[in-house]
């Protein structure tokens, strides 16, 4: 079923707004993890209302305000009703707050570069500034060597959401026991405590996941697209194309299930899905999917434009392609996040493969080798 936008929106600003409940955080969850285009639409707002900005907002308007003035100004026609989808709602949103708030200065810019946490109360951590022992919210975090491990007060179920920027890594060891490892430019929504007869969390990118074991308290992981249920096991998930979603098991057992289809992994294999909401059986090579464990990616006969959508991952630098396609070859090789850009880019340029420079605003421009190959 086609999801509603303009629920899915409302959902949003109430999570953004500190103000929803635990039961519409599931279906938010639930949402995001079955439909392609909801996770997409998920993250667009994310992006546009992130981190200080969000924080600002939830001590100013309450969800219900927001909702009624974003409503409001649609009736109004302030916006024209030819803008798509979500577009619409949020400059009607935007529109609202410059006339009813214009006193109001203006929350400073987020820092898209660091390492959140926000509660569904509204708080926002900063990991990357904020080391070892945090208190927020009746939790405490501890935040150390990229690593998060917690605990929660008993009572009513709060969730969070970790967003984890280009350039960066982290690992959240959750209340279970389980932990889980987040590559680059991920995203993880879970529970601050598990309920006794369900676990469940949703990733947004990449992860490796290691479950603890619990016979009756199974554990779910919401993709988009697809969801996967285990007990006790180990694999990686790969969402960054959510038209491909891969989950490859190395221990254990899983099963992945979608509208269309559903299969029983074994240690060794791959599933994959595809566009079609099939389910693809293959083997895989774990040094290749799990390089990225240790700052590592391993290219086979890559294009230019998946070279510089790593770079952006790996490196969290801004690239353009100045370039053709045509006028490129493939690149194999590797890419270790542990050294500088400089070095991997120097070893393309040295190969005859491209060449490429900074410019004064830090954005790395890949152009077409001018020499012979």
């Amino acid at each position: 079923m086609k999801t509603d936008k303009e629920y899915l929106t409302q959902l949003v600003f109430f999570e953004i707004s500190g103000k929803i409940g635990a039961e519409e955080m599931t279906t938010l969850h639930r949402i995001i993890g079955d439909d392609p285009e909801a996770h997409d639409l998920y993250l667009q707002l994310h992006e546009i209302y992130d981190d200080e900005l969000l924080e600002d907002m939830s001590r100013h308007w309450g969800p219900a305000e927001v909702w009624k003035a974003i409503q409001r100004k649609q009736q109004q026609r302030l916006v024209t009703r030819s803008m798509a989808g979500v577009t619409v709602l949020l400059l009607a949103f935007m529109t609202f707050l410059f006339f009813r708030y214009d006193q109001v200065p203006p929350p400073p810019l987020a820092d898209n570069h660091h390492i959140k946490l926000q509660l569904s109360g509204g708080q926002l951590i900063d990991l990357s500034r904020q080391e070892g022992a945090v208190s927020a919210a009746g939790v405490m975090l501890h935040n150390q060597q990229r690593a998060l491990h917690f605990t929660a007060d008993a009572g009513e179920v709060q969730f969070a959401t970790l967003t984890v920027p280009a350039g960066k890594d982290y690992t959240v060891y959750l209340p279970d026991g389980s932990e889980v490892q987040l590559n680059a430019a991920t995203q993880l929504l879970f529970p601050l405590a598990f309920p006794h007869h369900r676990r469940e969390i949703t990733i947004h990118g990449e992860a490796y996941l290691k479950i603890a074991p619990a016979a009756n308290q199974p554990f779910i992981v919401h993709l988009p697209g697809t969801s996967i249920q285990v007990l006790g096991t180990e694999f990686n998930v790969n969402s960054y194309d959510s038209s491909k979603v891969r989950v490859a098991l190395v221990a254990g057992a899983v099963k992945m299930t979608t509208d269309k289809d559903t299969v029983t992994l074994k240690p060794g294999m791959e599933s994959v899905l595809t566009p079609d909401k099939h389910l693809q059986l293959q083997s895989f090579d774990a040094h290749d999917v799990l390089a990225w464990r240790n700052g590592v990616h391993l290219f086979h006969q890559a294009s230019t434009a998946e070279v510089a959508e790593l770079l952006h991952r790996f490196y969290g630098v801004t690239v353009k392609l100045d370039m053709p396609a045509a006028n490129a070859g493939t690149f194999t090789g590797s890419m270790n996040r542990h050294n500088p850009v400089t070095h991997f880019l120097d070893g393309l340029q040295y190969a005859h493969y491209l060449n490429y420079y900074f410019t004064k605003d830090s954005i790395l421009h890949l152009t077409a080798w001018s020499g012979n190959r």
